[in-house]
């Protein structure tokens, strides 16, 4: 597994970053600068405490990190592997405050198995899940995918995703209209460096930028190319997808919920409780945006601490 993670309350990376946007001479759009792209809300602590207690057969774990590394980390502990952005960059490329970036380099990690499962620290197992959930019986990666097409562009995340569409149709004849799951997601690492070496240039140029652009190549596009390489099995993500059989189906309806293997929630939209119930989803995403208040944040590390109140063996 592989995770990117930073704690942007670090007061020298603070001035690293404040440097970096001066450097630039550019405006920002609030999506790549806002406080919730950064802020080190300690969701990396209970993602592990989740995989510990419903993936427990997930082997290394290697975290992604500007030479940064959670107080409360066992960094000795024999699944955990530190990696710091100066493995995988240039010395001219760093430092970085671009996710996307730091994506197009994971494919190096010395150590990093075929099989890998891709992974933000605000994403959580709220149920048991094999490996099988990832992989189907011919070692392929699973590819999630939203339910509805691409909606005309409104973020940076979207417009990256359409553009990774593109690119995918325009050297392989496919596309996929669908979008990801925004979720924990699975790959092989002999496809991403394929799909890598195809669009070097695009790769090239998104490394370049320190801080999130419109238009830049985005990971998105190692699920579109592996779909249209007949290397990924497509599934779409449903209401009812995670329901064992219609027994299940029909409780949760008589229940008001759904039952869902994936689920991406804002945190500023309030009422998390009620939803995380209402979708009852395998994989959640709480996603922390340029909307959510420190009032959202400190809600979800309660909600958090309620879920997994036990100490992972990740922890000092």
């Amino acid at each position: 597994m592989v995770y990117l993670w930073v704690d942007g309350n670090d007061p020298e990376w603070q001035q690293q970053k404040a440097q970096a946007m001066a450097e630039s001479g550019r405006k920002f759009d609030p999506q790549a600068v806002a406080k919730g792209r950064f802020a080190e809300n300690d969701e990396l602590r209970y993602s592990l405490r989740s995989v510990e207690k419903f993936a427990p057969w997930v082997g290394t774990i290697h975290i992604v990190t500007a030479d940064q590394c959670p107080s409360w980390l066992r960094s000795d502990h024999p699944k955990i592997h530190l990696v710091s952005h100066r493995e995988l960059f240039a010395p001219e490329e760093l430092p970085t405050f671009n996710s996307t970036a730091i994506e197009m380099t994971i494919h190096n990690i010395p150590g990093l198995a075929e099989r890998f499962v891709f992974a933000n620290d605000d994403m959580l197992f709220m149920r048991p899940v094999e490996s099988d959930f990832f992989f189907n019986e011919d070692g392929l990666p699973i590819a999630r995918l939203g339910a509805r097409k691409c909606r005309k562009p409104k973020s940076l995340y979207m417009n990256k995703v359409r553009n990774a569409q593109r690119l995918v149709e325009e050297c392989t004849g496919r596309r996929c209209e669908l979008p990801p799951h925004h979720n924990f997601d699975s790959y092989l690492r002999s496809d991403v460096a394929a799909c890598q070496n195809h669009f070097a240039r695009e790769v090239a140029a998104a490394r370049s930028h320190r801080f999130r652009s419109e238009g830049e190549f985005h990971r998105s596009a190692w699920l579109y190319w592996a779909i249209a390489q007949g290397r990924a099995e497509e599934r779409v993500v449903t209401h009812y997808g995670a329901a064992k059989d219609w027994k299940e189906r029909l409780v949760c309806r008589l229940k008001g919920r759904y039952c869902m293997e994936s689920k991406d929630l804002g945190l500023h939209r309030g009422n998390l409780r009620r939803k995380v119930a209402k979708y009852n989803a395998t994989l959640l995403c709480l996603n922390d945006t340029e909307r959510t208040t420190d009032a959202d944040r400190e809600a979800m590390k309660a909600l958090l601490e309620e879920w997994f109140p036990e100490k992972s063996g990740f922890e000092k």
